[in-house]
């Protein structure tokens, strides 16, 4: 259990860094950027990654039922046509905020809808606890937004930031955070591939990585196909060979490997966790990069315009760390 949930704090720190990709995606267009990044994220860093540690998961991807995986193959599209708003909403509301708005909203449906697809039931005590824990959570996440409301108005007096923008922003975010909860129900869906690897002898830790690969076949296309529509719209294929390409480039793999690092140590967790990894560990996940967030976004100078926005902003964190242990012991103690 211990070692599950230094590996869930490793991806909470990839989760709530590779924003910073995102949000610093120069010399490159939005477009370039993120239709590079689906195909490194996506195709060549998981497969790279998977076949290391599984060479023959192909095997067990052929060996999966149909019907088991277009509803992974759906929940990744929808996740895919999400994500891409989510990209947009922290180029307009910051990494602070768009976080906390996609990551709560995420972690209360991705974590709920597992909670009763799992066969085994929990126990009347650790549903009490579970919803305790996140409630408190849902709480810091209210706080966040209360923080980057009033930072938004601060900033507002200085006519840096158009209001119906940032109102675009929220609801773009509010949006993707959704998407990524189709993200964890779809993972938690292809749990029946990673079965067929582990009965064959693989590592429970290794083929938790598989169920990525079956939702990457949907959330690829959506993610893929949109920049690959703008960049030639706008003409903007000339980003690859232009000053400073090499810059954008390095970015890209960067903030690619980081994103998929995240998801890969995520997967590890969920199976060190037990038999509702995906349920406390989708909290937990997601309290985490909240947090690492926040701290990329003091550094970044996000909050520099209001001391009372830094301060609500605090304390939204410290609810987090609380849900989090509370999440933590609930699935120590109770399952």
């Amino acid at each position: 259990m211990i070692q599950g949930l230094l590996v869930l704090i490793t991806a909470g720190f990839f989760q709530g860094t590779f924003g910073l990709g995102m949000k610093k995606y120069t010399p490159f267009s939005w477009e370039a950027f993120w239709a590079l990044f689906s195909v490194v994220s996506m195709i060549l860093v998981p497969l790279i990654w998977i076949s290391i540690e599984i060479p023959n998961f192909g095997e067990y991807l052929i060996s999966t039922p149909v019907e088991i995986i277009l509803p992974v193959v759906f929940c990744g599209f929808i996740w895919g046509i999400t994500a891409i708003g989510f990209g947009k909403a922290i180029d307009t509301i910051g990494m602070s905020l768009t976080y906390g708005i996609s990551m709560g909203s995420s972690a209360a449906i991705g974590s709920l809808v597992p909670l009763f697809m799992n066969s085994s039931k929990p126990t009347s005590l650790f549903l009490v606890f579970f919803l305790l824990g996140l409630c408190i959570m849902l709480c810091g996440v209210v706080f966040l937004t209360k923080a980057g409301l009033v930072r938004e108005q601060a900033t507002k007096k200085n006519n840096t930031l158009n209001r119906s923008k940032f109102n675009l922003g929220l609801v773009i975010a509010l949006a993707s955070g959704i998407g990524s909860a189709a993200q964890n129900i779809g993972f938690s869906y292809a749990d029946y591939t990673s079965k067929l690897a582990i009965a064959d002898g693989v590592s429970g830790k290794s083929a938790s990585l598989l169920g990525w690969l079956i939702i990457f076949l949907g959330g690829f296309i959506a993610n893929f196909t949109y920049p690959l529509f703008l960049l030639f719209k706008n003409h903007k294929f000339s980003d690859y060979k232009s000053l400073g390409a090499k810059v954008g480039f390095f970015k890209v793999m960067a903030t690619g490997m980081i994103w998929f690092a995240a998801l890969g140590f995520y997967g590890k967790a969920t199976f060190l966790l037990g038999n509702y990894g995906t349920v406390v560990g989708w909290i937990g996940f997601n309290a985490l990069a909240l947090i690492i967030s926040s701290i990329w976004g003091l550094i970044d100078h996000e909050w520099q315009s209001s001391i009372r926005a830094k301060k609500i902003m605090f304390t939204g964190n410290a609810i987090l760390i609380i849900s989090w242990i509370v999440i933590g012991l609930t699935n120590y103690v109770l399952s």
